[in-house]
């Protein structure tokens, strides 16, 4: 199905190759996983396999690659779409219409089928996904898990022999990422050939047939499964690993969450009675919460369950409709505090607010306009720099980056300004076992300065190793909140994932 021979790719304008002597041979009916360190060069390989690359991003291409027969750089990305389904990691990039339906069917529509066979296949496709509810919905109106459910329902209407899919489960609930999984192997057993990227491997150990490894544009490992339940080895290459999650971060020493004090009386956010209203007739109703000094929030749902319109509201992103939402410490003595020291927002489309030339620039943004000093902002920058291990790319266009990277940069622009209260949504996307690491380590040095923070994610193990208290969330409210450690011990092992599975679904 894929036949890759000496591939070697410089982006425009770089001379650092991107894909560097990569040989690889997929064969029809195989479920690669390609993994490896977040900008290892994963999925500047996987728009090689569709054209993208060369076709539209230009660069410099040298080798040959091959998918069912047809080498692409004779091919188009349109006539390449017949052969393979490609689902990026931002939905976003890829929708050409408004309504899900019509996203799904846009596929369909230009193979020149009948309407009775694209009707039909929208609404398997929208099934497979759990999507059918949704089918007359606005693709932006809705969560970034479900943008992403779109997505690759599109791709499931085209029923490729070849299916792409780069980190599809970043944005996912575990039951969608579950579900997701189920769909893939029924595609493995029709004979369908897949090729997963992705950091997370708890849902993907069963399926795969060969593991490959990257690591600065090069492959660096290949070989079975067996790698997935090689502890050592994981850890090596990055490779996220929830197994027995407890054992491991004991033995490993990382971050733990009974190891986490804060000032307990001292009050940042008190949240009464939020009820905010969307046209589409969503409702986040009389939502009430406290968040102190120093402590670490998480806020865990099914996808669609308001996690990220509690945030947007907390923000001022939207106004409540009824509600009041109280940030301390208050402004005294006429000495007004800005919002910006009070509080940030990382989004989950890190796109939408990164907007400067360079990764330092992105970092040293509007602290001068916050009081600090020249000497001071470039020793923050530096700092955060370092510690996110964004020093290398220092100098890169944050737009150039990998998803990971770009996550990485965004967090850390909010960092180097230290509010009260730091609101991050799904900042693990994209994110390996290392750099995640050190995500949390960072969190941890900033909770000990009095920074408090609100967690939003999927990740539970990231959540686990962060968090005082988790609340779940569901339909709009909170349904249910308990102390991480309760939560901590019944996630113990893998087996546990069912058991959190239970409590997120009330």
């Amino acid at each position: 199905m894929i036949n890759i021979e000496g591939l070697e790719y410089s982006y425009p304008h770089t001379s650092k190759p991107a894909l560097n002597s990569v040989d690889l041979h997929v064969d029809k009916g195989e479920f690669v996983l390609v993994t490896g360190k977040s900008g290892c060069g994963k999925s500047t390989l996987a728009c090689t396999l569709n054209g993208i690359i060369p076709h539209i991003l230009g660069g410099n291409m040298e080798g040959k690659v091959v998918v069912n027969g047809k080498n692409t750089e004779n091919f188009t990305v349109f006539q390449m779409a017949q052969e393979i389904g490609f689902i990026f990691q931002n939905p976003e990039s890829q929708f050409f219409n408004l309504q899900v339906e019509d996203e799904v069917a846009f596929g369909p529509e230009n193979l020149g089928l009948d309407p009775e066979e694209i009707d039909k296949r929208v609404s398997k496709a929208l099934n497979d996904v759990k999507m059918t509810f949704w089918r007359k919905h606005n693709v932006f109106n809705l969560s970034e898990g479900q943008k992403q459910r779109v997505a690759i329902a599109a791709n499931l209407s085209l029923n490729p022999e070849l299916l792409v899919l780069d980190e599809p489960t970043s944005n996912l609930d575990l039951q969608g990422a579950m579900e997701l999984f189920q769909i893939l192997g029924r595609l493995k057993n029709k004979g369908k050939t897949i090729v997963l990227i992705d950091h997370r491997t708890q849902h993907v150990r069963e399926l795969v047939d060969r593991v490959i490894v990257m690591d600065k544009g090069r492959i660096i490992h290949e070989g079975g499964k067996k790698l997935l339940h090689d502890h050592e080895a994981m850890k090596k290459y990055s490779i996220r690993n929830p197994t027995h999650l407890t054992t491991r971060m004991k033995e490993s020493n990382v971050y733990n969450t009974s190891n986490i004090i804060y000032n307990a009386s001292e009050m940042i956010l008190e949240v009464d009675n939020l009820s905010y209203h969307y046209s589409s007739g969503f409702t986040l109703e009389d939502v009430s919460l406290t968040l102190k000094k120093g402590e670490v929030l998480g806020i865990v749902g099914n996808n669609g369950s308001g996690k990220t319109t509690l945030a947007k509201v907390l923000v001022g992103l939207l106004k409540p409709d009824k509600g009041t939402v109280s940030f301390f410490p208050e402004d005294q003595g006429g000495n007004k505090i800005s919002m910006a020291h009070k509080l940030g927002m990382v989004l989950q489309n890190p796109d939408h607010q990164l907007f400067m030339n360079t990764v330092h620039s992105e970092l040293s943004f509007g602290l001068s306009e916050l009081g600090f000093s020249p000497g001071e902002i470039e020793s923050r920058v530096e700092t955060i720099q370092e510690s996110m291990n964004l020093s290398k790319l220092r100098n890169r266009h944050p737009h150039s980056l990998s998803s990971g990277e770009k996550q990485r940069t965004l967090i850390s622009a909010f960092m180097t300004r230290q509010p009260h209260l730091l609101i991050l949504d799904e900042p693990t996307t994209g994110m390996d076992s290392y750099h995640m690491n050190q995500l949390v380590g960072e969190i941890m040095k900033l909770q000990k300065y009095g920074v408090s923070f609100i967690l939003i994610s999927h990740d539970i193990e990231f959540l686990l190793k962060t968090t005082h208290k988790l609340i779940f969330m569901e339909n709009g409210k909170i349904i249910d909140e308990k102390l991480t450690e309760e939560c901590y011990n019944l996630y113990g092992d893998f087996k546990g994932l069912e058991s959190f599975q239970s409590l997120v679904n009330g």
